[in-house]
């Protein structure tokens, strides 16, 4: 079903918001959806859109919306004042809603931290007559810590030589929680903001770790109308977005739980309603102008555009990676295109069809990250681009997923110009492969193994039993494999003879075609192992020219999660779209 939902620009005009407005029948009454902080936020954006479109399709009309710094909003999470500006998000969303849909009333409903921000701007509104609570965050000061030990449990490597982590800033899963703002959020805590104003909590928590029994007793205790139960689900909405299943019973419970609340109004009974108030269609945002699109089929994206700066006549559209949605991992992608902006290109972050607020084209399911319509997608969003903004040349950048996506297209022939991959992990998806012997699982673990062969110890353990030979053996025989069928390729490409799948064939038509390629890798990425592995003798050809080039950054994650490793991803970045211009030359 294709969601009536429309992207909105609102709020200060020097720090602007952004916001999906879901209408639907209700005049007296309506929700605003608060989301979670940072890497929370991405994980359930899927979940909340749903839970949108279910509270429209039952007649409430609803509001969800990026926190100041967060998203597609103005601003960083480095800024100063970040609770101060996430409250007065809040209440600016609040009003929106009420000058859009022309309600009276709204409910406040809030995911973990987006809860406990929920909580405070209920305790301020004159017209909010719900809270309602999913999996809170009880305090600010609990949850930082808990952000922290995730932090700790990933074990990322630390920087290279030479780079230094920035002083006072707390990592928490590739976001930034600056001193301030881990101080002002040791002062929240729900079980200290006064709810006695507002007219019903109901609270939602996790059924696997529940934490918010004593908060609800001492409500009910206060003489508040509250209510609670543990839905299961929170866990999978929570997964890497690419896994992550959204949690038809929880959405179901929250939709009916508040329509059960609030009854429709009887025909004929009066209630006031406020003036629509007309949102804008672009911003300034940082120095760019931005403005939301939707495309044919379907496709959303943000097109970030110089506000004062000469234009390049370059265009640069910024895939997803993964099933992450248009902001990108870490939030980089909304990081990129306002840099890039700001130096005179025009950049599309968009949503391939399925991800993010694309729906699925006809037929198709939802959130396929390797799904038969991306090429599709990508023709329709690159040609629109040259065409609506007349550019003379468009260069496509994909972390993944979208590295591939963006290579496959190009290599269809599609009227790319330039391709930055970084951290692709197949050149030849094939979805019916078996997850231990794709591609880049067989190089991690060859080159763990051959690693371990020179552990004493390790062969102790193989022959002991302790470590799958079984697994050990189909590492082996597929690595064998592939060195056998790059040496075929080669073979049959100096014969001229056609070979499936060929990429290093796939490389050296591109560089006649004039389409230059750059790859960035994060060092202990398998990506740079399959490239020379498939591309065979045909990459260290192209590397001696200026169609091909290969950048390594050291120590980073598959997705650049630690903070230190976004600064050199984009100064690599930046340097890739530079070369991609010397080999048009």
């Amino acid at each position: 079903m294709v969601s009536s939902a429309s992207p909105r620009l609102f709020g200060p005009k020097d720090r602007t918001l952004f916001g999906w407005y879901h209408p639907s029948s209700r005049r007296d009454l309506g929700v605003v959806v608060v989301s979670p902080f940072g890497y929370e936020a991405i994980c359930a954006h899927r979940s909340l859109r749903h839970l949108a479109e279910d509270l429209a399709r039952a007649g409430f009309p609803s509001w969800r919306f990026d926190l100041d710094g967060t998203g597609d909003s103005a601003g960083d999470d480095r800024d100063p004042d970040r609770v101060g500006a996430w409250v007065r998000s809040i209440h600016a969303a609040c009003e929106a809603l009420k000058g859009e849909a022309g309600v009276e009333r709204v409910v406040l409903l809030g995911l973990r931290l987006g809860a406990l921000l929920a909580g405070i701007v209920a305790s301020e509104r004159e017209d909010c007559v719900a809270l309602v609570a999913l999996a809170p965050a009880m305090s600010g000061r609990a949850y930082a810590r808990e952000l922290k030990i995730l932090q700790a449990a990933l074990d990322l490597a630390g920087p290279p030589p030479g780079v230094r982590p920035e002083e006072g800033i707390q990592e928490a899963l590739g976001f930034a929680i600056t001193e301030e703002t881990r101080a002002a959020l040791g002062k929240l805590a729900l079980d200290r903001v006064d709810l006695s104003r507002v007219g019903r909590v109901l609270v939602f928590d996790r059924d696997d770790l529940p934490g918010a029994e004593r908060w609800l007793e001492g409500l009910v205790a206060s003489g508040i109308d509250a209510a609670g139960r543990t839905v299961p689900g929170y866990v999978e909405m929570m997964l890497d977005p690419h896994e992550a299943v959204v949690p038809a019973r929880m959405l179901e419970a929250v939709v009916e739980a508040i329509g059960d609340a609030f009854p429709e109004p009887q025909p004929g009974s009066e209630t006031t309603q406020t003036e629509v108030v007309p949102t804008p269609s672009s911003a300034v945002v940082q120095g760019v102008v931005e403005t939301p699109h939707r495309l044919a089929g379907g496709i959303f994206g943000i097109l970030s555009a110089p506000q004062d700066a000469p234009r390049s006549g370059r265009g640069i559209v910024l895939l997803n990676a993964g099933a992450v949605h248009r902001v990108g991992p870490n939030r980089l992608y909304t990081r990129f295109a306002r840099a890039w902006a700001g130096a005179g290109h025009v950049v599309l972050r968009c949503d391939l069809t399925g991800i993010g607020d694309s729906p699925p084209r006809p037929g198709q399911p939802e959130n396929v990250v390797y799904g038969d319509q991306a090429l599709v997608d990508v023709e329709e969003v690159v040609r629109w681009l040259r065409q609506h903004e007349g550019l003379r040349r468009v260069d496509v950048v994909g972390l993944c997923s979208g590295a591939y996506h963006g290579l496959e297209a190009a290599i269809a022939g599609q009227p790319i110009d330039g391709v930055v991959s970084i951290n692709p992990l197949t050149f030849d998806y094939d979805p019916s492969e078996p997850l231990d012997v794709r591609a880049h699982k067989v190089a991690i673990a060859a080159k763990r193994y051959a690693t371990s062969m020179k552990s004493v110890e390790k062969w102790r353990k193989l022959l002991r039993g302790e470590i799958d030979r079984a697994a050990v053996a189909r590492t082996i025989l597929r690595r064998a494999q592939e060195v056998a069928d790059r040496r075929l390729r080669d073979l049959r490409r100096r014969l001229g003879i056609p070979h499936p799948n060929d990429l290093g064939a796939d490389l050296e038509r591109l560089a006649k075609r004039h389409v230059p390629l750059r790859f960035v890798f994060a060092s202990d990425d398998p990506g740079r192992e399959l490239l020379t592995d498939e591309g065979g003798s045909a990459v260290p050809a192209l590397l001696a020219t200026p169609m091909l080039g290969i950048e390594v950054i050291d120590n980073p994650d598959h997705t650049f999660t630690q903070l230190w490793s976004h600064a050199l991803l984009e100064q690599a970045l930046a340097r890739a779209l530079d070369a991609l211009d010397r080999g048009r030359r």
